[in-house]
């Protein structure tokens, strides 16, 4: 690839990101890694010499963070190996193992672990990227993975911090998180997502994968994250309202959540109902908040966001107005070049859920920085001479 389509598809990909596209982006990631092209997000870096990074002439790459993406090699502590195998082609195996699963090949990468440890008895170590035979990786390391394996073989717990349940009512859940923990170990995540959002609605429950454990009411004890503060949600967005109409909003919202806590769904929706007839808000139960569903997006100043010009936020917020014409229409198709214009001339990242938007460049860092060096790079190739690959 060009470095044009390179930076082409990487804003593609952020674009996809900032939507929450995460399937474009993951496929625009594909495409990237098939011609050799590895992205760092940490540090804002790609390479197109088909080396990840971290793998740099079997060394680590200067300035990595990690060495993540390095080779796997044989454990120090491993036996010799028996078979008739050779062990270059076991790296080869356990290397190809890992390209399938930067491909999302899963079966094809499961298939390659199941067939050296059932064959050759080699198990792998994602974590230390180490292959081993018997699954020997020193003392201590192995102590380590005797306990996440009785860790990962047990079933999920309630929290001791959890708030009570009848035991009808414990039985039930701990039977459905067992349901979501083998969706999960099947890939069915639309299952599993399903089942954890059922048990939220029903019984406020929150589930701790790393901690294997499920809570009524999200605290998990000190060792656990801090609980959210139950009913609370942000506001996001822009939309004309006063300060006493976003004190009533937010009143009502949490007089929904103790509705629905209390199971009583009837009224819950009634909630929902009135605020989305009076004031057009619309509830994002999952993020824990609340937007007003308008044609209005507020500009978001995050840390690294450039400053824009009152003359330009003027003419982003008309753009941003035509485009909620077009969607309304269903002209998809114009909505979508209107949001291409403002993120190649202002590097403007809208975010539809939130109706917010933000600044990703300096002003005229799109229109003339960008085209200067393009322009650069033709004169460049136009006046260089033809070089055989």
């Amino acid at each position: 690839m060009s470095e044009p389509e390179i930076h082409g598809l990487l804003a593609e990909r952020l674009q996809a990101k900032m939507c929450r596209n995460f399937d474009i982006a993951d496929n625009i990631q594909n495409d990237l890694i098939t011609a050799g092209v590895f992205v760092q997000d940490g540090l804002k870096e790609w390479r197109a010499d088909g080396v990840p990074f971290g793998d740099m002439n079997g060394g680590r790459t200067s300035g990595s963070r990690s060495d993540r993406n390095r080779d796997y090699a044989k454990s120090i502590h491993s036996p010799p190996i028996v078979g008739g195998i050779e062990e270059k082609l076991i790296d080869a195996l356990v290397n190809e193992r890992q390209k399938c699963k930067l491909m999302r090949a899963y079966e094809k990468a499961d298939a390659i672990r199941e067939g050296l440890r059932g064959k050759y008895n080699i198990l792998i170590d994602d974590r230390l990227r180490e292959w081993s035979v018997g699954g020997d990786f020193g003392e201590e390391h192995n102590a380590q993975r005797e306990m996440a394996s009785a860790l990962s073989n047990r079933g999920y717990l309630m929290s001791a911090s959890s708030l009570p349940l009848s035991p009808e009512n414990e039985a039930y859940v701990t039977e459905r998180v067992e349901e979501r923990s083998v969706a999960k170990k099947n890939r069915d995540f639309d299952t599993a997502d399903s089942i954890r959002d059922e048990l939220s609605a029903q019984f406020d429950i929150a589930i701790q994968d790393k901690l294997k454990q499920w809570s009524v009411g999200g605290d998990f004890g000190p060792d656990g994250p801090s609980p959210k503060s139950r009913g609370v949600y942000v506001r996001r967005g822009g939309g004309e309202l006063t300060e006493e109409e976003i004190d009533t909003i937010n009143k009502l919202i949490m007089e929904r959540y103790h509705a629905k806590k209390d199971r009583d769904y009837d009224t819950a929706d009634d909630i929902r109902d009135h605020l989305r007839n009076t004031y057009n808000i619309q509830l994002d139960d999952k993020s824990s908040e609340w937007h007003v569903d308008s044609a209005e997006f507020v500009q978001v100043s995050d840390p690294g966001t450039a400053e824009v010009s009152q003359y330009d936020i003027d003419i982003i917020a008309a753009k941003i107005a035509e485009r909620h014409v077009y969607k309304v229409n269903r002209d998809y198709e114009s909505a979508d070049a209107i949001r291409d214009e403002l993120n190649e001339k202002f590097g403007v990242q809208l975010d539809d859920r939130t109706k917010e938007w933000r600044c990703v460049l300096f002003a005229g860092e799109g229109d003339s920085s960008a085209d200067n060096l393009d322009g650069e790079m033709d004169d460049f190739f136009d006046k260089s001479e033809p070089v055989e690959e």
